[in-house]
């Protein structure tokens, strides 16, 4: 592997992790200002509608974040059944890993497994 493709998968591998903490923020602060909302509104008499409006986002976001984590699992799973450089018992592992973890281990099979290896000697040219 290239070191550009190398570098491709390393934003992958750190992309689901990164949007992970994007939306937990996100939720954390819409959370926020909707009770906040609530009480400036005094209480459920006057329930502020658009906050509730806004969590389609969200819930959006959620969607997206997950599909890309399942993409990103996907090509890791077969990455791991095709590398050579791991013997059949830590491919087990790897996969193991990856689908009870998940997004967390992308970056640490990233740097282990893609970026440390070494790339095969170029043939020479005659």
């Amino acid at each position: 592997m290239n070191k550009s493709n190398k570098v491709l998968s390393g934003i992958f591998a750190f992309l689901p992790l990164v949007l992970l903490v994007v939306y937990l923020l996100s939720m954390v602060t819409f959370f926020v200002r909707f009770f906040q909302d609530v009480q400036l509104h005094d209480g459920v008499e006057q329930f502020p509608v658009s906050g509730v409006a806004s969590l389609a986002g969200i819930i959006i976001s959620a969607i997206l974040l997950g599909l890309l984590s399942l993409g990103v699992m996907v090509y890791f799973i077969i990455h791991a059944l095709n590398n050579t450089g791991i013997n059949r018992d830590e491919r087990i592992v790897w996969i193991l890993v990856f689908i009870f973890v998940g997004t967390v281990t992308f970056p640490v099979y990233w740097y282990m497994r893609i970026w440390k290896q070494k790339d095969p000697p170029l043939p020479a040219q005659q």
